[in-house]
Order: C-alpha cells, then structure tokens, then sequence
C-alpha cells in the first residue's frame, strides 16, 4: 500500500506530515499504515498541528482558514472529508444551536488562537456544542494536545476509508481499535467469574484530616496516558458524594486495561467551600490547588480492584492504596 503526497494531505493539511507518510511506505496493511501516521503526528512540529488545524471549517458555520484553498484537488477532497463528518451535526443542527456554536467558536479562537477541532463523526450538533463548552476552560497547553488528539482520531478515520474504501466506514480505525479492546475485556470476564457484584476498578475516597469529616463534593478526573501520542486523555469526571466517595469512576467490571492512569483532585474547589464555613481557618488562596495521584497497572493486575484514597489538609496531603 503506497501513500500519494496528495492523499496524505487529505488525510491531515500539513505539509511536513504529509511529505513523511508518503515516503514511509509501502505499508504491508493498514495497522502498519496507521502506526507510521501516529508516529509522523506526534513528532512533528506544533506549527505543523496549528497548520493542520487551520484547514478544518468551524462546525456550524463558514470556512475558518485559507479562502483561496479549494484552488487544488487535495484541499477540494479535504474539504469532502469534512463535509461527510460534519453531516451528523449539519442534519441535527437548530438556530439556535448554530448561533451558541458561532458564538463559542470566536470565544475559543479569541483564547486559544486556532479552530476548534473534534471527531465529528456521528456526532449530533448539540453533543459538539457541550464538549467545545467544556473544552474551553482548559489551559492553553491542555487543549492544545486536546485538539491534537482529535487531529489524530480524523487521521485515523480518514486514512481507514483511504485504504480500505467508504465501506470501512462503519468500521474505521477507531472503531477497530475498540473492538479489539471490548473482546479483550469480554475475554477477561469470561476467564474469572467474580464472587462479588461487579463495581468500578478505580475508585476513590477523600478524608478531610483537618475537619475529621469526609470531603463532600471535590470535583476529581481520571485520566490515562495514551500510548502513541504520550499525552493524558480524559476518562471520567466525578465529584465525591456525602462520604467523600467516588465509586462511579468506570462501568462495573473485573477488568482494567493495563496503563498509566492519574487522578487529578480540584482540591481548590473543596478548599474553598470550607473558606466560605470557616473564614478564620483556610487561607483566601489554597496552597495546594490540585493533587494529582499517578498509578501504573500491570498486565499480570488487570482483574484487580484499584481503590486511590487522599487523605487532605490545607497543607499536606497523602495516598495510599486501599482496598
């Protein structure tokens, strides 16, 4: 399987990736193909992300890049590519989503300096305008790799239909990649047969040591990291109930994919909700805003229960694995 110049640049509009994938090959299949393509992304350089961004059209509203573009055949293709993955949104959008969505889009051009970018495929309108909402509030360099995850994902969707025909579409590289993760999972479940009803792998406990109480309503996210693009992805957000527990991190299961995970505790949130009980005790701005708890599961652990509790004061905090 050999890579055209052109073909590349229709899978993402950067000059330098696009040059390196048509000279990897030829690609024996399109694991390999795939492989080669992540490879290129994440060691280029971050001008050529914000490139690549650039030739993506805001979502619900007019082309945000290069007006003179659809000048050659692979900006003409680029912009097809773009147009099929937008469909789910373009079918379910209202006016009132579209104007939310314009509005949102300045907002995060003016902040951040580049489009906003997401898989839009099958997605509905309203769903994009959540996550371009939530994606805003991060910092600069967080939404940065964000978006050039979802560069990635593009890649992966656009370089399976590519090699393998439209017909792939349903299931693309992506879709794949998951497959292969589910029967994994199903293989494991299959192989133990748990005494206990199933809970989530991960979760978590926070005990306010200074108060003696649980720490009630600290937002936490866990996260793993990816292991191509070494960056860390969003898994699941919660927020500790009454006993300062978070059990709902994951589906119930006996099986975790092994990796490196993290759990980030906004610790500034809860910090401050007990400034505004005990003004004469917490300081105006929490020494520790976060803590973050990184763990690595092991293969051999994966049917293992992971329990991260952190124990929190205004300033110290420790963790230990629990039970």
């Amino acid at each position: 399987m050999n890579i055209t110049y052109d073909q590349a640049f229709t899978l993402c509009a950067s000059k330098e990736f696009a040059n390196r994938l048509s000279r990897a090959g030829p690609f024996p299949d399109l694991e390999a193909a795939l492989h080669a393509a992540r490879s290129i992304w994440w060691s280029v350089p971050v001008t050529e992300w914000l490139a690549a961004f650039s030739a993506h059209p805001r979502i619900g509203g007019q082309r945000f890049g290069n007006p003179n573009s659809n000048s050659h055949p692979s900006h003409k293709a680029f912009d097809a590519h773009s147009s099929t993955e937008q469909a789910a949104a373009s079918s379910s959008m209202t006016p009132s989503v579209q104007e939310e969505l314009a509005r949102w889009n300045q907002q995060y051009f003016d902040k951040f300096g580049h489009v906003f970018l997401i898989c839009a495929k099958g997605r509905p309108a309203q769903d994009i305008l959540a996550s371009l909402q939530s994606r805003y509030h991060r910092l600069p360099y967080e939404e940065l790799q964000a978006a050039a995850g979802e560069q990635m994902k593009i890649t992966e969707q656009r370089l399976a239909g590519l090699l393998e025909g439209p017909s792939s579409g349903a299931l693309d590289a992506q879709g794949r990649a998951h497959a292969r993760a589910n029967q994994q999972v199903l293989s494991q479940l299959a192989a133990s047969s748990p005494s206990q009803p199933l809970r989530s792998p991960i979760t978590s406990h926070v005990l306010d040591t200074a108060l003696g109480v649980p720490a009630r309503g600290l937002p936490l996210v866990l996260h793993k990291l990816d292991e191509h693009s070494k960056l860390w992805e969003v898994v699941s957000q919660s927020i500790t109930n009454e006993d300062g527990r978070a059990g709902n991190l994951l589906p119930p299961s006996n099986y975790l994919a092994p990796g490196r995970y993290s759990v980030r505790f906004d610790t500034a949130t809860y910090l401050a909700a007990c400034k505004a009980k005990h003004p004469g005790y917490y300081a105006n701005v929490p020494f520790y805003p976060e803590a973050t708890v990184c763990f690595e599961i092991e293969p051999a652990k994966a049917t293992e229960h992971y329990h991260i509790p952190l124990l929190l004061s205004p300033y110290g905090y420790s963790t230990y694995r629990g039970s």
